[in-house]
């Protein structure tokens, strides 16, 4: 019976590691778009389409110390267990 539960630990393990990997490549991504042009100031939400639709995201962009810049966050949150799991991301966007 150790053994069984040792094999269902690690792919309890695996599944948060994928999901986890998703979610990082999600937020970069969606920081990547955002640095990529001069976003305006504020904050927008959503979920992202299927598959990955058990991903929501949240972005926050600030003025920054440089009038030429932007500060870019990005939450990406998904349910594990029941509980909330959340990756961040930040980058600079620059005129």
């Amino acid at each position: 019976d150790s053994a069984l539960v040792a094999m269902s630990g690690a792919i309890a393990a695996e599944e948060r590691s994928e999901r986890w990997t998703a979610a990082s490549y999600l937020a970069e991504t969606l920081v990547r778009e955002a640095t990529s042009g001069f976003p305006d100031a504020g904050e927008t939400t959503g979920k992202f389409p299927s598959p990955m639709d058990a991903y929501s995201w949240k972005r926050t962009v600030r003025s920054a110390i440089h009038p030429d810049a932007r500060e870019v966050h990005v939450d990406v949150t998904w349910q594990s267990d029941g509980q909330e799991e959340r990756v961040s991301f930040s980058g600079v966007a620059v005129k």
